[in-house]
């Protein structure tokens, strides 16, 4: 935007310094006065002379006439020598005056001069002097005119003019002659501009102030000041003010035009801040222009009180940064895309170029004309219009962005109407005592009503209406006045037919205008089903989706309770573990639908049997428990005969076949003595297992210090002792050597890997924990851990492997079972690269025999790869040698309770030599265990055997000190 203040920095720019004049000798050249010609400019027959001490009068000038005082010839059109604190002293020659009809006019055209005193001077004599100025009053001027005018005097001769000025603005000395009506009717045009630019920037500011009354933008309210305040300004250097507003009033009239220029500047900084919306485009250039403003009213209040030559110093030096930053918001803001900045652009640009004509006009680079004589007016007054027009402009896009935002409202509304009345959810209005005020169309079914106009007539003034009934209802109208809003309260209702329902409800509490009162409306979401889903997903938490009986963690819940209430009331309870013997049978030979029903019936058969504060649970496939409060003793043992006893009379007939079952069961009392439900478990589950190992059907009370069931509890921590130490990579991998009998036969190294475990730095044997690890299903991860790191290690220590002839690894009849492990056993070749020739499986007769069809397919898919296989503890299990014609291994180990007794016993030598033969017939090579010293290897190698293991060969070592 355009600035009067900028016209007030450009004039500083362009005479801030003095303009050069020359010559040291003065010369006077006179002005012949020709009635032809109606005005002279004077500039370039203008002497002048710098007083800087302001010592200097008239009379000095008159009795120099030996031209002492060195006067100084103007170059220039019209001198300036910006602020100078100086007094200068011009003269000039004039000849033939008033010879013509017309009076000659002196003219100062430029206002703010603060004292002016011409002389005219005929033969040394002052004929005629004024003293005026801005700071005498108005009326004192010679010819009452906003600029300098002063009457030439009537003699026909010539005249010496003598003009001394001093001045706290700028001072330039724009000096012309007029013949007296040449300059009036000069004035007329002139004063047609003034009057069309005024004239113009009036009735801009009538217009948006008639505006701003009307839409109250601050806009508009910035703008009217700017503009006000620009033609105040704009009038004080024309002259004008002074010359109609405050004549009297001189002091006024220097401070004015600090104070005008002040505030034009403050209103530019608001007006671009507010017209461009820089608060909310961008905080810190808004932020700056603020700043702007509040300099610039400082600067105004500050020249009421400082000296003049202060004051104008500071408010045209401030109008420079506050003019650059103004145009610079505008232009950044152009370029970033805001279509208003244009105008904005557009008018300091209008602003600039009636600067810039009147700049280049005064600089002498192109000619004085109207129009650059008055380019600083017509520059402002288009810029006053162009953002006239930018505000218009505004109220076109405003108005244009109020239809599209009405246009958007009511297709807002239709939408939302639209979804209102399409909503899955319903939605409500109600007033606070429940009376329903609107509903849409799913609200209305969801009360069970054909449609909304038969919902609203069917509604009565009496009681709660909404659908909860009245309990329900205040704790949620409560909820909702203790809060503002409640989201998704979960509430039972009634629709109206009475069948009930599960809601979900969401409300907050409004003002109605309409009704002057509060309400509330919400929105309900029908969750009956999710409700049910819920109440059957807490049913199968606690239940066994298959009997409907309480499930492990139920019946656990409930063995704490009375276990609590044992403590505290001395009562005793029982507990009865129950496993179904002969289930897998039914399972295997008739499917997994037979098996589910057999469950079925036989917990039906149970129940009928139960007290009402008995609990009957499933605890797992076919394992049933049975907690009996209050009963102990005898009591508990009979009721436990009697169900092994119903079990065993109850006949399950599917598919044509008949199946008898029996189930075995451990009983354990539930006292104040007894530890934790972790450990009535445990040992129900040891009795229960004590009962099988007795022969099964039967029934085993534990009680204290009984030895079976303290082995069975043993092997039980030893389950979860293996467990954590797989869990925690504990165990620990040694190896034994087995070595040729024949000494002359060299084959590289051999030797069978063997596992303990790590407890505190204490070692264990395998037959401690082996045995818990076959009966709790452990012995599959044991096996896959020592093929693993066995791969592992032979993988980085490929000294080891090169030298290792055949590395032998027991597997047991679980993990040849477990039809995942053949591809894992693959995948540890391929990943370690190890070559299958130098490993050896061991497998034990009783595993083999015991899923022959199994084990073979497992021996032949890895021989064909290269592997070999031994049977382990041959001889000490089934008729041996009718199943070993089937057994593609490749040695057998001689178990070692047959070796170890040799040399003494006749049948062990005789059973060694049996084997041993049968081995070689069938091409198999023959390994001899527990060879513990010389004379047993010398029996071995009297009977041919092949290899020999044990302490008089090697004592194993752990596999790192290989």
């Amino acid at each position: 935007m355009i600035h009067l203040q900028a016209v007030v920095w450009l004039c500083f720019l362009i005479f801030v310094s003095p303009m050069t004049f020359g010559s040291s000798h003065p010369e006077h050249f006179s002005i012949e006065m020709s009635p032809a010609v109606p005005h002279y400019d004077v500039g370039y027959n203008l002497s002048y002379l710098e007083d800087p001490h302001k010592l200097l009068s008239i009379e000095d000038f008159l009795t120099d006439t030996q031209q002492a005082l060195k006067w100084q010839i103007s170059q220039e059109a019209v001198p300036n020598f910006g602020y100078t604190h100086s007094a200068y002293w011009f003269h000039f020659h004039i000849a033939e005056v008033n010879k013509g009809e017309q009076p000659w006019l002196v003219e100062i055209d430029y206002s703010l001069l603060d004292n002016v005193e011409v002389f005219f001077v005929h033969d040394e004599n002052v004929m005629r002097s004024y003293r005026t100025g801005d700071l005498n009053r108005f009326n004192l001027r010679p010819i009452l005119h906003r600029n300098f005018v002063f009457p030439v005097p009537d003699i026909t001769d010539s005249y010496h003019v003598y003009i001394r000025v001093v001045t706290a603005g700028t001072l330039e000395l724009p000096l012309r002659l007029w013949q007296s009506d040449a300059f009036w009717n000069a004035q007329q045009p002139i004063l047609m501009v003034k009057g069309i630019y005024y004239g113009t920037i009036f009735i801009m500011i009538l217009y948006n102030l008639f505006i701003y009354f009307s839409v109250r933008e601050s806009s508009y309210f910035y703008y009217v000041c700017y503009a006000a305040f620009l033609v105040m300004f704009q009038s004080g250097i024309d002259g004008f003010a002074f010359q109609f507003i405050w004549p009297e009033e001189p002091g006024w009239h220097s401070v004015s035009f600090v104070v005008f220029s002040a505030f034009t500047l403050t209103f530019l900084c608001l007006f671009s801040n507010s017209f461009l919306k820089l608060e909310q485009r961008h905080p810190n250039l808004s932020k700056m222009l603020l700043a702007g403003s509040v300099l610039t009213i400082l600067v105004a209040v500050a020249a009421l009180f400082v000296p003049y030559a202060l004051a104008i110093r500071l408010v045209v030096a401030l109008s420079i940064p506050v003019s650059v930053a103004c145009f610079g918001v505008g232009l950044y803001l152009w370029f970033e895309g805001v279509k208003t900045a244009r105008y904005f652009i557009i008018a300091w640009t209008a602003f600039l170029g009636g600067v810039t004509l009147i700049a280049l006009s005064k600089l002498g680079l192109i000619p004085v004309n109207f129009i650059t004589t008055n380019s600083i007016q017509m520059g402002s007054a288009l810029e006053v219009v162009l953002f006239s027009l930018a505000l218009a402009d505004r109220i076109n896009t405003d108005k244009r962005e109020r239809l599209q935002a009405n246009e958007e409202a009511i297709n807002n509304l239709e939408m939302f109407k639209s979804l209102y009345d399409n909503a899955i959810e319903g939605i409500f209005q109600c007033t606070l005592d429940g009376r329903f005020i609107s509903a849409n169309q799913s609200m209305v079914r969801f009360m069970g009503y054909n449609s909304s106009t038969s919902f609203l007539q069917n509604i009565t003034d009496t009681g709660p209406q909404i659908f909860l009934d009245l309990t329900q209802y205040h704790e949620f109208r409560k909820a909702v006045l203790d809060r503002g809003q409640v989201l998704n309260y979960e509430a039972q209702g009634v629709r109206k037919d009475g069948s009930p329902f599960w809601c979900s409800l969401s409300a907050k509490l409004v003002n109605s205008r309409r009704r002057n009162e509060p309400i509330i409306e919400g929105f309900v979401v029908d969750v009956t089903a999710r409700k049910k889903s819920e109440e059957q997903l807490n049913f199968l938490a606690h239940h066994d989706p298959l009997t409907g009986l309480v499930n492990r963690r139920e019946f656990e819940f409930r063995l704490e309770r009375a276990l609590v209430q044992a403590k505290q009331t001395e009562n005793i309870h029982s507990i009865l573990y129950m496993d179904l013997d002969q289930f897998k049978l039914v399972n295997d030979t008739s499917g997994h639908i037979a098996g589910d029903e057999l469950l079925r019936q036989i917990t039906h058969q149970l129940q009928t049997h139960m007290r009402g504060c008995d609990t009957l649970a499933r605890l797992g496939g076919d394992e049933f428990g049975v907690l009996l409060e209050r009963c102990s003793g005898e009591d508990a043992v009979n009721v436990a005969h009697k169900l092994r006893q119903l079990i065993q009379d109850f006949r399950f007939s599917w598919d044509s076949k008949i199946f008898t079952l029996g189930v075995s069961i451990g009983l354990v009392p539930i006292s104040s003595e007894t530890e934790s439900v972790k450990t009535l478990l445990s040992l129900a589950d040891s009795a229960c297992y004590a009962a099988k190992e007795a022969g099964r059907n039967r029934v085993h009370e534990y009680t204290p210090g009984d030895a079976e069931l303290a082995n069975q509890q043993s092997e039980m921590q030893w389950a979860s002792r293996i467990a954590k130490a797989l869990e925690e990579n504990r165990l620990v991998l040694y190896r034994q050597s087995i070595r040729p009998i024949e000494k002359s036969l060299k084959e590289g190294v051999h030797y069978e890997i063997l596992v303990r475990l790590d407890e505190d730095g204490s070692e264990i044997f395998p037959g401690a924990f082996i045995p818990a690890a076959e009966r709790y299903n452990l012995m599959p991860a044991i096996d896959r851990w020592v093929v693993s790191n066995v791969f592992l290690w032979l993988h980085q220590s490929p000294d080891v492997l090169q030298s290792l002839a055949l590395c032998s690894i027991n597997l047991s009849g679980l993990t040849l079972g477990d039809e995942q492990f053949t591809e894992f056993l693959k995948v540890q070749f391929e990943s370690y690269k190890i070559e299958p020739s130098k490993i050896c499986f061991e497998i034990t007769e009783t595993v083999a025999v015991t899923n022959l069809t199994k084990t073979i397919l497992f021996i032949n898919e890895f021989k064909a790869l290269g592997c070999k296989f031994s049977l382990d503890d041959f001889g000490s299990g089934f008729s041996s040698y009718g199943y070993l014609k089937n057994l593609p291994v490749d040695y057998l180990k001689i178990d070692g309770s047959f070796v170890i007794d040799i040399v003494h016993d006749k049948i062990d030598f005789a059973m060694v030599e049996s084997i041993n033969r049968i081995g070689h017939v069938m091409g198999k090579k023959t390994i001899a265990e527990f060879v513990e010293n010389e004379a047993i290897l010398a029996k071995l190698a009297e009977l041919k055997v092949d290899y020999a293991q044990g302490y008089a060969i090697d004592r194993p070592q752990r596999i790192t000190a290989l």
